[in-house]
């Protein structure tokens, strides 16, 4: 993956978009209450998202306006970004909050990967692949405190789950996947081999495999450290 190469705000920044890190990049204007809005070009298409105050309240492709504007752009697999803080837009054509923008686009995208994955899939399922891994994940559910544990490849399309509860937990445990791979490359630690966040309410543990990602949802109540000790026992059982 081609890390952006940032500079100042007022200057703005060009850099290479591929996966998921456009939503990465959505998420920290939000966070940083960004006002202006990113161009982005692929492959002959420009889409242009605008933010105020750190809200996406308007979004253009083609002949879109508005959130499928904003969903069209965020499906593109790869092309440049820029950013561009000095022009704003008094449309106000999205009135969705940052965090369900980009989660219902996840949604979106995942659903276009299964229709075009749907043979690719069946193949897989009929030769044996990844089928230790669902069985894994059949063992992992038996512990009291995993809320879900799923298995998907590594461009997000989830092993024997059609369920939206699975699909939210994929799109998150994808996320942390390519965000995790970014910090790993910024401080020079290699590639991602497992990754926890703890919250509140929830955990989330993220373990990488050759070929497959295993997401893993848990109670916020439970003990982290426990957890992942009695996750890696199961792991590491024949």
């Amino acid at each position: 993956m081609t890390q952006p190469a940032l500079s100042t705000e007022q200057l703005g920044f060009v850099g290479a978009v591929s996966g998921m890190s456009l939503a990465d990049i959505i998420q920290v204007k939000g966070g940083n209450r960004y006002s202006g809005c990113l161009v982005v070009d692929h492959r002959g298409d420009t889409g242009v998202i605008f933010f105020r105050d750190g809200d996406v309240v308007h979004a253009e492709q083609g002949n879109s306006n508005g959130e499928e504007a904003f969903y069209a752009v965020m499906g593109w697999a790869d092309g440049t970004f820029r950013s561009e803080p000095k022009v704003s837009t008094t449309s106000r054509t999205i009135n969705q909050s940052v965090g369900f923008l980009i989660l219902e686009a996840l949604r979106r995208m995942d659903e276009a990967k299964k229709c075009s994955y749907q043979g690719q899939r069946i193949k897989a399922g009929s030769s044996g692949e990844g089928a230790g891994m669902s069985d894994i994940s059949t063992r992992l559910s038996g512990i009291p405190e995993i809320e879900q544990a799923l298995v998907m490849t590594k461009d997000g399309v989830i092993v024997d789950d059609t369920s939206y509860q699975a699909e939210l937990v994929g799109a998150n445990g994808l996320f942390l996947a390519l965000f995790s791979g970014q910090i790993g490359s910024q401080f020079g630690i290699g590639e991602l081999k497992s990754a926890i966040v703890s919250g509140m309410d929830h955990h989330l543990f993220l373990f990488d495999s050759k070929r497959h990602l295993l997401c893993i949802s848990a109670k916020g109540s439970a003990n982290v450290n426990s957890l992942d000790s009695e996750i890696r026992t199961i792991l590491g059982r024949k």
